[in-house]
C-alpha cells in the first residue's frame, strides 16, 4: 500500500489507510472499473465496496487491470442480505478474490431476522477462514453494538457510519462507546454539509479556518481533516474528478491538524442543524 497514506491499527493489528475510496453514491449500479484506476493513478490503495452498490464486479475487474500484487490494495465490502456467508461467497466471485481485507455487515436492519448474534458469529466463522481479514459492522447504534456483544467472541474491528458536524449529536455519542470498545470508526459522507446541505452554519466557520491553514486549502479539505480528527478513524470518500481525488487526498498528506480549538468551533457551529443524508434508522 501507498506509504504517503498514513494508517491506523485496528483492534485485530491489522494496519488500514485513513482514506479510502468509496464506490457507492455516485457510483452506484455502474461501471466502477476506470474511476477505481483512476483514483489508484492519484494515490488511492484503499477500496471501499458492497454488494448493495451493485458494482462489485466492475471493482474486480480494477483490481485485476491494476497489476498490482493482491496484497498492495485494501479491499473493504459489506454483507447485503440476512445471510453473510453468502453474501461474502458471492462478493468474492464478482471482485475475483479470495478474500477481502475488511467485511462489514453493511447494516443491522438486514440481519434482524438472522438476529444480530448469530450473523455476527457467521462473521466470526469467515475471519476463522480466511476469508475476511477483519471484520466488522455498518451503521450500527451503540443498542446494535451492545446487542452483538452479547455474545461476540471477536470485537467488531470496525463500525462504518455517515460522519459529519450535521449528525454529530448522534455520532458523538456512538463514537465515545466505539471508542471505549476499541472498535474503530469508518466515516462516509464526511461532505455532506457542503455536497448536500450547504448554506448552513458551518459553511463560514470551514471558510475561516480553511485561510488560517494556508493558501489553496479549502473547505473540504477541512471537513475531512475535522472528521478523522474527531473519529480517529478512517475517511471513505469519492469523486470522478481527478483534482477533487488528490485535493482529497492532500487533506491527509499535507494540511495542518487542526486545534483543539477549531474542531470545537466546528462542532459549535453545527449545533441546531441536524442533517442526515443515508441510513435514517440511526436517529431512531
Amino acid at each position: 500500500m501507498s506509504s504517503s497514506v498514513p494508517t491506523i491499527t485496528l483492534n485485530d493489528g491489522t494496519k488500514i489507510p485513513i482514506v479510502g475510496y468509496g464506490t457507492g453514491t455516485a457510483n452506484y449500479a455502474k461501471d466502477s472499473k476506470d474511476v477505481v484506476l483512476q483514483a489508484l493513478k492519484n494515490g488511492y490503495y484503499h477500496w471501499d465496496t458492497a454488494e448493495m452498490y451493485a458494482n462489485e464486479d466492475s471493482v474486480g475487474k480494477a483490481l485485476q487491470e491494476s497489476g498490482l500484487p493482491r496484497e498492495k490494495i485494501f479491499l473493504t465490502t459489506k454483507c447485503g442480505s440476512a445471510d453473510p456467508r453468502a453474501s461474502l461467497e458471492k462478493s468474492l466471485k464478482l471482485l475475483g478474490t479470495s478474500y477481502v481485507d475488511l467485511y462489514l455487515i453493511h447494516s443491522p436492519l438486514l440481519v434482524q431476522s438472522t438476529g444480530l448474534g448469530k450473523a455476527w458469529s457467521v462473521m466470526e466463522e469467515l475471519q476463522k477462514e480466511g476469508k475476511a481479514k477483519s471484520i466488522g459492522v455498518s451503521n450500527y447504534r451503540i443498542e446494535d453494538l451492545k446487542e452483538t456483544l452479547k455474545t461476540a467472541k471477536v470485537t467488531p474491528s470496525a463500525n462504518q457510519i455517515e460522519f459529519h458536524p450535521y449528525v454529530y449529536d448522534k455520532a458523538g455519542p456512538l463514537a465515545a462507546y466505539c471508542k471505549e470498545q476499541g472498535i474503530k470508526l469508518e466515516c462516509y459522507g464526511p461532505l455532506t454539509p457542503i455536497v448536500r446541505a450547504a448554506g448552513g452554519p458551518v459553511d463560514s466557520v470551514l471558510s475561516k479556518i480553511a485561510k488560517t491553514l494556508g493558501e489553496g486549502v479549502t473547505p473540504g479539505q477541512v471537513l475531512l481533516k475535522w472528521a478523522q480528527q474527531v473519529s480517529e478513524g478512517v475517511i471513505v470518500t469519492t469523486s470522478s474528478k481527478p483534482e477533487r481525488l488528490v485535493e482529497q487526498l492532500k487533506a491527509f498528506t499535507e494540511v495542518s491538524e487542526l486545534s483543539k480549538e477549531q474542531v470545537e468551533e466546528i462542532i459549535a457551529a453545527s449545533k441546531g442543524k441536524h442533517f442526515r443524508a443515508f441510513m435514517h434508522h440511526m436517529d431512531e
